[in-house]
């Protein structure tokens, strides 16, 4: 029997492998045993949190545990993303720069995300710290653009 964040991480998965320029490459970031996020082409971590709500505003809390694995993560893999799959709107990727700018995981009782979005809007994102700068648009494009930027860097070394 499949779990239902099984789904959710493969739609991210899934975006990920669909909009990218070439094949990425995937493997699990392991934590004390469990699955708690991926690593994708050995650079970028990727930790995914979901809600099955329907409509927004979507709510994301993070316990103890949860807290240290993305510490764990953007500790061995510097340039992290947090992909929070809102139900079946869509997908809002934060830079761990951005997720720290807004929630404090010091107060790990208390460390949340709350994301919004009006009809034909893009995406307001709260956390306990505070309100996100910008608003973010649906989807993976971040961790695109990050790779693609990765990628030009890595050729103009080689020459």
């Amino acid at each position: 029997m499949l779990d239902e964040y099984e789904f959710y991480q493969g739609a991210v998965l899934r975006q990920l492998i669909v909009n990218a320029s070439y094949s990425p490459s995937f493997r699990p970031f392991l934590r004390e045993g469990r699955t708690t996020a991926f690593v994708m082409n050995g650079r970028f971590g990727i930790y995914v949190k979901h809600s099955s709500k329907r409509m927004s505003p979507w709510r994301f809390t993070f316990t103890i545990e949860q807290a240290a694995d993305l510490l764990d993560l953007e500790v061995k893999y510097p340039e992290s993303f947090m992909m929070f799959v809102c139900g079946d709107d869509g997908i809002v990727t934060l830079s761990f720069a951005e997720l720290h700018d807004i929630v404090d995981f010091q107060q790990t009782d208390n460390a949340w995300v709350a994301i919004a979005r009006p009809p034909r809007s893009q995406y307001a994102v709260t956390g306990n710290k505070g309100e996100l700068a910008r608003k973010v648009a649906r989807g993976v494009g971040l961790m695109l653009e990050a790779m693609q930027t990765r990628a030009r860097e890595k050729y103009v070394a080689s020459r």
